[in-house]
C-alpha cells in the first residue's frame, strides 16, 4: 500500500508457506525456488487483475542459476510483462557470491524485471553489495517495523535507509504493519509503501477491502530539500494494452476495472505511444452511433499523445507537463517511464497538488494547516 495516497499498488504471491519442508527444500534446492516462484506467478495471474506482482526468490538461486528461466516462461505465457514483476530478492539461507548475484541481477533488470531487497535488517547483504545490486525497491523486515514505535535507534536507522534510497532512485517499503502505531512510526520516518495484516489479510485472492487508518500527514524527510516529492511515491499500476487493441477490448478493461482512470496503449517493448482517457472514451463509445462507428476498430482512434515523465522526475516536473499541454487534458493521467521509455505506472494530478500543497504548507509555519491562513499573531 502506498503510504502516501493509500492505494494498492502491487500483490505479493507466494507458493510455498513461511516454514516448513519446501521451504527448507528450496533453500538447498535452486532449480525447485525458481520453479516455485513461477508456480505463484501463474497462479496469481488467473485472478488479481491489473496489479503488479511481487514474487520471492532467494539470492542464493539467482546466484547459482544466473537467470530464472521458469518464471521467464509463466509471465510470456501469463501475458504479463516483465517490467509488472517485481523479485524479492531474499538474502538467506547464507550469503551468494556477490559476483554471480550481481551478474544475474543485472542481465533481469535489462529484461525488465524490477529488483527489490526482502527481509532488510534481519540476515541483510553487505553494504557494498546493497549499493552494488542497486536496487529499485528496499523492503525493511518486520522485527525492525515492530520496533518502530519504542526504539529510536531503529527510527534512526530506517530513516538512514530512507537517505540510501533518495540516493539510488528507489522506493522503501516496511513490512509486517500490525498496529496503527506502527503504521504511523512508518510515515514519520519516511517510508513509501508498507504491507501487512493491517491492511487486508492474507490470502489466497486479493482483498475486495483494504484498510487505510487515518493518520496525521507524514512529515517530509529530513534533508528532502524544496523540489517537491518524487513521482515514485504516487505511482499506480498503469492498465496497459497492445497498440493494436480494439475499442471493444478497451471499453471491457473500463467496464470491469471501474478503478482504472485511463488506458495506456503500449508497443511491444512497453513504451506508451497513446492514451486513452476514461470518461472522454466512454462519452464517445455511448454516443450516438459511437459503439457502430468504434466497437470493432482499433482504439487508437479515440487516444492522445500520453503524457510521460521519467521514474526520476519530482511533483514540480509533473505539473511543468501538464501545463505545457492540452487545456482540455489536465485530469489525464500521466505515465511513469523508466530509462527504456517502459511504463513503470501512471500518477493522478490531484494527489500530486494536494502533496505539492501540504509541502508548501509545511514551509509556511506561520500558517494554519486547516484554513491555509496566517495563525494569530503570526509575522
Amino acid at each position: 500500500m502506498d503510504l502516501g495516497t493509500g492505494s494498492v499498488t502491487a500483490l505479493e504471491v507466494l507458493a510455498r508457506s513461511e516454514g516448513g519442508d519446501v521451504v527448507a527444500e528450496a533453500c538447498r534446492d535452486p532449480e525447485l525456488d525458481a520453479e516455485l516462484a513461477a508456480l505463484a506467478l501463474r497462479s496469481a495471474a488467473r485472478r488479481e487483475g491489473l496489479l503488479p506482482l511481487h514474487v520471492n526468490v532467494f539470492a542464493a538461486t539467482l546466484a547459482g542459476l544466473g537467470d530464472l528461466a521458469a518464471l521467464r516462461r509463466a509471465v510470456r505465457d501469463a501475458g504479463r510483462r516483465p517490467w509488472e514483476v517485481t523479485l524479492d530478492i531474499v538474502p538467506q539461507p547464507g550469503p551468494a557470491p556477490r559476483g554471480a548475484l550481481v551478474s544475474a541481477v543485472g542481465a533481469l533488470r535489462e529484461d525488465g524485471f524490477r529488483i527489490c531487497v526482502d527481509g532488510v535488517g534481519a540476515g541483510d547483504p553487505p553494504l557494498l553489495l546493497l549499493a552494488d545490486l542497486s536496487p529499485d525497491l528496499l523492503k525493511v523486515d518486520a522485527e525492525v517495523v515492530a520496533g518502530l514505535p519504542h526504539r529510536p535507534a531503529y527510527r534512526a536507522a530506517v530513516a538512514g535507509l530512507r537517505r540510501f534510497c533518495d540516493g539510488v532512485g528507489a522506493l522503501l517499503a516496511v513490512e509486517g504493519v500490525e498496529t496503527e502505531l506502527q503504521y504511523a512510526s512508518a510515515r514519520a520516518v519516511g517510508a513509501h509503501l508498507a504491507q501487512g495484516h493491517l491492511f487486508a489479510p492474507p490470502a489466497r485472492r486479493p482483498a475486495v477491502e483494504v484498510r487505510v487508518p487515518v493518520c496525521p500527514p507524514a512529515a517530509p524527510p529530513a534533508g528532502s530539500g524544496s523540489q517537491g516529492p518524487p513521482v515514485a511515491e504516487f505511482l499506480h499500476p498503469a492498465a496497459l494494452l497492445p497498440l493494436s487493441a480494439s475499442a471493444s477490448q478497451v471499453r471491457a478493461l473500463l467496464t470491469g476495472s471501474p478503478e482504472v482512470t485511463g488506458v495506456l496503449l503500449v508497443d511491444p517493448d512497453g513504451v506508451p505511444v497513446r492514451a486513452v482517457d476514461r470518461d472522454r472514451f466512454l462519452l464517445a463509445m455511448s454516443g450516438r452511433y459511437g459503439h457502430a462507428l468504434y466497437a470493432d476498430r482499433p482504439a487508437v482512434r479515440l487516444a492522445d499523445r500520453p503524457r510521460t515523465v521519467r521514474v526520476g522526475a519530482t511533483a514540480w516536473e509533473v505539473l511543468d507537463v501538464v501545463a505545457a499541454g492540452d487545456s482540455s487534458r489536465t485530469a489525464d493521467d500521466v505515465a511513469v517511464v523508466d530509462e527504456a521509455g517502459r511504463c513503470v505506472g501512471v500518477v493522478r494530478l490531484a494527489e500530486v497538488i494536494r502533496a505539492l500543497a501540504d509541502s508548501r504548507m509545511d514551509d509556511a509555519p506561520g500558517l494554519d494547516r486547516l484554513a491555509r491562513t496566517p495563525r494569530p499573531g503570526a509575522g
